[in-house]
């Protein structure tokens, strides 16, 4: 908003001639200077107003601000006693509960009607294209009440205030054409679109230097629903702006009043006389709420850090910002009741403490630091699980990211290709900022997989990542759909292991192990060890992924991006990808534990079995570890080939066996060996390979 200091003077007697002092005022009230024009009393502040503070948007509305800040009155301009109770030569109807209150003033103006100096000095320079348009430009700067002339002789038949049922298009004042959507507010006569209510007007209405009769406009419009018509036409005037925020019903009749004072000969017109009223029609919607608050002084108090503090000096700067107080018993609770421009933000007593504080000064107020504690809380598992992983993660030469949670509509449809189920899980944001946002993400991996990619176009070689993230679905039961959230730590690898170029690169069953062997190291932290299982996640390679279980939870997976969605991204490089619910890994987790280091060697055996193809290697490395082996430390896959004629595969498993109180001899290790083979033989049907 652009507040020319001279014209605010004439409402109130200002603390301070220094425009830098001023501004330090204005600041510390909330109301945030962009910028400067001018100097002493010709300056002009450009003021960033607060968005559900339409009152701010005018002079009168900041006057009141620093009306509270120094306890000093407010003068309010000229009104004109009354207007005529007569009505308008053309009826007015209000269909819709969106207008909240509507007047039509009928006027005849006088010919070449000009303005006082001291009236137009404040309007931009070349003013309007008639008096009169300058004029209500004026009384909105002034009081915050936006308001619209037609041409009488231009309306046909009646003003019908409506809601739109399909999209309309209206040639603007501004000399455009815009696009009018469904449900917003537009005030008609029989024939056509005059203009849409509290947004813009439209020309076919326009006054004009020839106009000798006009219809003024003074209404109150619901706030949201100017919004997303402003909005959805991509145009933001004034009068948006201010409705938007939300305006004052009861200034509707007092702006009108206001545009009389200036139109008398005195004040407005000169040497042609002055307009003359011949009818005005008031529509009102519902009843305004009289919105009374208890607020007790003691919370103010509490809050200010000020315990001398006067109910009569709450009561004195909230009167000042226009609300009515009374004083209960004992000073200790007030009664206060909203004035009719702040009904659209102040609804709770901590608004009025809000009020209070600004208008005492934040910078007042005494900075005490809170007792401390000593004690200090144990913490929580998730902070447990995040401070025992990320040693394993950041070792492993992973760095923590920070994705968004949403995508687009065209991702979801994307997915869709891989799982029509998938993308049915998608939770939609209504009013979304922008297309990009349109969605709650269900997974990480596009974003993770967009970032990789993203870093290999820079030439960075090698790329892992990690996040603590949420994840969003929607989903059916026997109650309904509902809607739910999870913690997830994600991890993705794409590009070579390591940077150096020197070095080939891994092959992708390179990357998968290394990949796998991270995951194992974020379980050995938490006490747990990696158990996989077959899986099925459509937005995996079929051949390259697996479930993570503990017992028989299912805590996770992890895999090979899938190859329809690597070519819809437009991924150069493999990407391996897993996703670990993290209250699942925080309520399985166990305390750390260590065994001291063995002084005498260890024992290597390999043992290469053969293996059902469909089979997974770790299950049977589960299976060798529950065969009874006292001396068995270790064991790891080595090894996996099929020969083209066989319907089975030979995988070689390494056993390592050590004893913490003697070297181990032959004949002891090979006994262990028996009864793991005899143990495999008889209940897993697995057999040593020749």
């Amino acid at each position: 908003m652009k507040l020319p200091i001279a014209l605010l003077q004439k409402f109130i007697d200002l603390p301070e001639n220094d425009v830098d002092l001023l501004r330090r005022v204005f600041d510390d009230l909330g109301l945030e200077v962009k910028a400067v024009e001018g100097a002493a009393d010709q300056a002009v502040f450009t003021i960033e107003t607060l968005a559900n503070r339409g009152d701010h948007l005018s002079v009168a509305g900041i006057a009141r601000e620093i009306s509270a800040r120094y306890l000093s009155a407010v003068r309010q301009p000229a009104i004109a006693p009354e207007i005529s109770d007569r009505k308008t030569s053309i009826p007015v109807r209000n269909l819709t509960d969106k207008c909240l209150r509507y007047a039509l003033m009928e006027l005849t103006l006088p010919p070449r009607m000009q303005l006082r100096q001291d009236v137009a000095s404040f309007l931009d320079a070349g003013g309007g294209k008639h008096a009169i348009v300058d004029l209500l430009n004026y009384v909105q700067l002034e009081l915050g009440q936006p308001m619209h002339a037609f041409d009488k002789e231009k309306v046909e038949g009646e003003v019908v205030i409506e809601l739109t049922q399909k999209e309309e298009v209206v040639d603007a004042l501004d000399g455009r054409q815009y696009k009018v959507p469904p449900a917003s507010i537009v005030i008609k006569d029989k024939k056509k679109i005059l203009a849409v209510g509290g947004v813009i007007g439209c020309s076919n209405s326009m006054v004009t230097a020839q106009t000798e009769r006009v219809l003024v406009e003074s209404a109150a419009f619901d706030p949201i629903s100017v919004r997303k018509t402003a909005r959805s036409m991509g145009i933001a005037t004034e009068a948006s702006q201010l409705f938007g925020r939300g305006s004052d019903r009861e200034m509707v009749i007092t702006a009108l009043k206001r545009l009389l004072g200036l139109c008398a000969a005195t004040a407005g017109a000169k040497d042609d006389g002055s307009a003359h009223v011949l009818g005005l029609t008031l529509v009102d919607g519902a009843a305004l709420e009289k919105r009374r608050l208890n607020l007790d002084i003691g919370l103010i108090r509490k809050h200010m850090n000020l315990p001398r503090l006067e109910a009569v000096e709450v009561a004195a700067r909230l009167k000042h910002l226009g609300f009515s107080v009374q004083t209960g018993e004992g000073d200790k609770e007030l009664t206060v009741t909203v004035p009719s421009w702040r009904l659209w933000d102040v609804d709770s007593f901590q608004d009025l403490i809000e009020e209070f504080a600004r208008s005492h000064g934040y910078s007042r107020v005494k900075q005490v630091l809170p007792p401390l504690d000593y004690d200090l809380p144990s913490p929580s598992p998730m902070e447990v699980l995040v401070d025992r992983i990320e040693a394993s993660v950041l070792g492993s030469g992973f760095s923590e990211v920070i994705t968004k949670g949403f995508y687009s509509a065209s991702d979801v449809a994307m997915l869709g290709k891989l799982s029509p189920e998938l993308a049915a899980q998608h939770i939609g944001v209504i009013n979304a900022v922008e297309s990009n946002y349109s969605h709650m993400k269900i997974t990480n991996l596009i974003h993770l997989a967009r970032l990789a990619e993203s870093n290999h176009r820079k030439g960075v070689l090698s790329v892992k990542v990690y996040e603590l993230s949420r994840l969003f679905n929607a989903k059916e039961n026997s109650d309904g759909p509902y809607e739910y959230e999870r913690d997830v730590l994600t991890l993705a690898a794409s590009g070579r292991w390591n940077e150096n170029e020197w070095r080939k690169a891994e092959s992708r069953d390179q990357s998968a192990y290394l990949f796998k062997g991270v995951l194992e190291s974020v379980f050995a932290a938490l006490g747990l060890r990696l158990e996989v299982q077959a899986a099925r996640y459509p937005l995996l390679h079929p051949g390259v992924q697996a479930e993570i279980v503990i017992g028989k939870e299912n805590v996770g997976r992890f895999g090979l991006i899938h190859p329809d969605l690597k070519e819809e991204l437009e991924l150069k490089s493999d990407l391996f990808y897993a996703e670990l619910d993290i209250n699942s890994l925080s309520r399985s987790m166990r305390d750390g534990s260590y065994r001291e280091a063995f002084e005498y060697p260890s024992v290597r055996r390999d043992l290469t079995l053969k293996v059902e193809p469909e089979r997974l290697a770790s299950q049977i490395s589960k299976m060798i570890f529950s065969c009874g082996a006292a001396l068995l430390t270790d064991v790891s896959i080595v090894d996996d080939f099929r020969k083209p004629e066989e319907n089975f595969r030979r995988t070689t498993f390494r056993l390592t066996f050590q004893s913490g109180e003697r070297t181990l001899e032959t004949p002891e290790v090979d006994r262990e060996i028996d009864l793991i083979l005899n143990e495999l033989r008889q209940k897993h049907s697995v057999e040593i390979s020749a």
